[in-house]
């Protein structure tokens, strides 16, 4: 299991994504034990992803993950559909907005135009749907345990070395 930072994974993602637009999964969740949120990603034919990350400063986010596995079986993928709604991984281009922003078009058209697929400076590479159900959550914590602590380890070291555990005095 090779461990990425937050920015690489979601390359991978994006990446992968290209071949295979729509028909993503996540399950989202809170990891209390090192206060991360964490982010299962999981697509048929590519695989499951998890990402641990925390907001550093409403500028930056930080994390780390890590693709667990290239196939997973029904019953976790069964528990991924469950309680879903909608979610998607937004790129934006700041250039192409403010040059469409210039031109007279108002902001929600170029929101409304990601969504068409027509790319005005936002563009939504990765769609499906998404769980914040915790009974999912905890299954597929449970299920990937191994992966899970090694991740857990290694965000810990990141974030202690940020100094997301020290105290202000």
């Amino acid at each position: 299991m090779k461990i990425k930072s937050r920015k690489e994974i979601l390359t991978d993602i994006i990446r992968d994504a290209q071949h295979h637009p729509r028909g993503w999964n996540a399950a989202f969740g809170k990891d209390p034990e090192v206060s991360s949120s964490d982010c299962f990603i999981f697509h048929p034919d590519i695989g499951i992803y998890l990402l641990k990350e925390y907001t550093k400063n409403p500028f930056e986010t930080k994390g780390i993950g890590s693709k667990l596995a290239r196939h997973i079986d029904d019953d976790i993928h069964e528990q991924l559909t469950k309680h879903a709604g909608d979610f998607g991984i937004i790129q934006g281009n700041i250039q192409k907005i403010l040059f469409n922003l210039n031109k007279g078009i108002p902001p929600q058209t170029i929101l409304r135009s990601a969504m068409h697929g027509e790319d005005l400076g936002i563009t939504i590479p990765v769609q499906g749907s998404a769980s914040t159900s915790q009974e999912t959550f905890s299954a597929l914590c449970r299920s990937f345990s191994p992966q899970h602590k090694k991740l857990a380890s290694r965000f810990e070291h990141l974030a202690s070395d940020d100094g997301l555990y020290t105290a202000y005095g």
